[in-house]
């Protein structure tokens, strides 16, 4: 595409006469990716440093967008059946998504097929690809591009290893155009070799490398059919046993700071129960022969203190307990002390969990808490923490004032009041997991059911995030059971059948009938 680059005479700027926009786009050295409009109308990226702009129009391109010297038709392999056309912007109305990467972006530059509706990114369509060679039909029956560097546009799993990718890739197209499960490679992912022996087994049977496990019985209830695992494995018909490739590539001696002794791989199928997390296992476990134990290889990771959204309290891992058997107070089920769990250390406090249950990403941001950490010295919230950090738009109702739309400190985008409409059957909150109704939060960036917010979760968020203790909340019957308004973030009055299970430190539990909840602003 042809650009004409110039010099104002009065005012000695340059200017660039640019195929995406009908004025002339003076330079400017530099742009600060605070400004509201800095957002190049080209990659969609914010703009930080030098770049091209119509001020009049609020639009601007990265320097280096703007000076790409872009063919008004491509011939790519992505798509041979035609050539792409260059356009400034989507054609469609609507929302797209880029046939490599399957993003959505709402503006930029795309290459377009109107045939067959066939759309490129400008960022992955000058991405550099070849045709893999003799990648072999035994893993994948299309032939696969080999990608050097998708510099990030590829945000997914490896359909081998089912870690995320990173690095040199190799994808299959035809895969999805044809609407199947997408199938993407690491580059060591898809040159392992197509047999091999088991580097500590001293029987020396030859794996083979599978796409994915052998069918097994439905009601089989083995490691890779309790995980559902798709991925690759090595297999062994002799012994009956298929390895994951992070089974394959476990290393056969493993240190951790949490455990005194080094772990030893025992290369085996066989059954055992995990000493750390009390669910089974029935292959390649790891044997701690001083302490008699033996793990699944995750769990030797285990963090030693956590703080979850569901406890006020540090709670720990110990791999046995003394005390009687108890319910876990996340899932309510039964939790076999013999065996590892996360429990509470405080005084007079008896709260346990499964380990599984404790370390869902539902109620566990991934962080460990450090060995030193004083509960003592965290400062009790009280009830000017507001995790809704911004009203954007707000409702007048009679007297009352609704928030329409907020920020909130748990996520990325604004969150919109839904008042009315169908949810699905399995339609939950996000924030304590249970079914969701009308009013809630919802994110619009890409679909209405992406996340969800309750109103009343607002409130258990609160009452349960860290150190969260009887301070959070100002309850009208201070001292009654029966509590009906909790005073949080928003006013408006609404109807739900649920009750709120509220746990304090100096007040034992709570239960919060939450079928009428006036929320004040």
């Amino acid at each position: 595409m042809d650009l004409t680059l110039s010099e104002t005479k009065k005012m000695g700027e340059m200017e660039l006469q640019h195929f995406s926009h009908h004025h002339p786009l003076l330079f400017i050295q530099h742009q600060s990716v605070t400004d509201e409009a800095a957002q190049c109308f080209g990659c969609e990226e914010l703009i930080d440093g030098p770049s091209y702009g119509c001020n009049d129009c609020k639009y601007y391109l990265h320097k280096r967008c703007a000076e790409l010297e872009l063919t008004p038709h491509l011939n790519h392999p992505f798509h041979p059946q035609h050539l792409l056309t260059l356009l400034p912007k989507s054609p469609y109305k609507g929302r797209w998504s880029c046939d490599f990467c399957r993003r959505p972006p709402s503006s930029g530059f795309v290459y377009h097929c109107d045939p067959c509706k066939f759309d490129l990114h400008i960022n992955c369509a000058l991405l550099q690809s070849s045709i893999a060679p003799n990648f072999p039909t035994s893993l994948h029956q299309h032939p696969l591009f080999f990608i050097q560097d998708h510099n990030d546009e590829v945000n997914r799993d490896c359909s081998g290893c089912m870690k995320p990718l990173s690095g040199p890739i190799y994808y299959c197209l035809d895969c999805y155009l044809s609407d199947k499960r997408c199938f993407i490679l690491h580059k060591q992912c898809a040159e392992l070799p197509l047999e091999i022996n088991h580097p500590y087994d001293r029987r020396k049977h030859p794996l083979t490398l599978l796409p994915k496990p052998p069918t097994h019985l439905h009601n089989c209830s083995c490691y890779l059919c309790k995980i559902q695992w798709e991925g690759f494995v090595y297999s062994c018909s002799f012994c009956k046993i298929e390895l994951t490739l992070d089974d394959f590539f476990s290393p056969q001696t493993i240190t951790n700071a949490s455990h005194e002794h080094p772990w030893m791989l025992l290369s085996r199928q066989m059954s055992f129960i995990c000493d750390f997390c009390g669910t089974t296992g029935d292959r390649t476990p790891y044997l701690c022969a001083t302490c008699n134990l033996l793990v699944h290889k995750n769990c030797i990771s285990l963090p030693q203190n956590i703080m979850i959204t569901r406890h006020h309290h540090v709670i720990s891992h110990s791999y046995s307990l003394t005390q009687l058997d108890e319910l876990c107070r996340i899932c309510y089920e039964e939790v076999d002390t013999r065996y590892g769990s996360y429990h509470c250390s405080a005084s007079d406090c008896n709260y346990i969990a499964h380990v599984h249950c404790a370390t869902d990403k539902a109620v566990w941001d991934g962080k460990s808490i450090p060995e030193d950490y004083d509960e003592r010295s965290m400062v009790a919230l009280d009830e000017s923490i507001n995790w809704i950090t911004d009203v954007v738009e707000q409702m007048s109702f009679g007297e009352n004032t609704v928030a329409v739309e907020i920020k909130h400190a748990y996520h990325d985008h604004n969150l919109r009041l839904t008042f009315s409409g169908e949810m699905n059957d399995d339609g939950q909150c996000d924030g304590c997991m249970r079914p969701i109704s009308t009013p809630f939060y919802s994110c619009e960036q890409f679909l209405a059911d992406v996340y969800t917010m309750d109103l009343a979760t607002n409130a258990m968020i609160k009452v349960a995030h860290l150190n969260v203790t009887f301070g959070v909340f100002y309850y009208r019957t201070l001292w009654s059971i029966q509590v009906t308004s909790i005073y949080c973030s928003l006013s408006i009055t609404f109807q739900r059948n649920a009750v709120l299970v509220v746990e304090m430190e100096t007040h034992g539990t709570w239960h919060i009938d939450a079928r009428s909840v006036v929320i004040s602003h």
